[in-house]
């Protein structure tokens, strides 16, 4: 919770760990020496289109641990276990900059949408891969997402 301004984004996985989206393997946290979680990234269920991607949110790091490469770990992390999992597509929606890194480019050019207005480069896709050109189409998250 100490990661963002409000409790919205831990009420989030809370809700995604009960929801049909959830896949334990996909969630990734780092831990300090103390054994205190000091960074999570969550990969769940998304309909892309008629098939299924990735989402990657929420990405969260302790305040005390940020900038000091935390975020990236778990992010990597995560999109090696996807990748190990032979998924094909993450779909994410944050700074083109940050997620830039990771090889995540803008939405539109995998033919990949959202269902709310962003400005532009911020829906972001990775293909891992397994990517052969699909899933294509309208993201549909799943319903905890609405709730934020």
């Amino acid at each position: 919770m100490a990661a963002f301004p409000g409790p919205d984004e831990a009420d989030l996985v809370d809700a995604l760990r009960r929801d049909p989206a959830w896949l334990p393997d996909l969630s990734v946290v780092a831990v300090n020496d103390s054994g205190l979680v000091v960074g999570h990234a969550l990969l769940t269920r998304l309909r892309v289109g008629k098939g299924k991607g990735l989402a990657l949110a929420p990405v969260a790091v302790a305040p005390e641990w940020q900038r000091k490469g935390v975020g990236e770990l778990v992010v990597r992390a995560a999109l090696t276990a996807a990748e190990d999992a032979g998924e094909k597509l993450v779909v994410v929606l944050g700074d083109p900059d940050y997620y830039g890194r990771f090889g995540f480019i803008p939405a539109q050019r995998h033919e990949v949408s959202g269902p709310f207005e962003v400005p532009d480069g911020f829906l972001q896709t990775l293909a891992l891969p397994a990517y052969d050109g699909s899933p294509r189409g309208l993201c549909h998250y799943p319903e905890p997402f609405e709730a934020v």
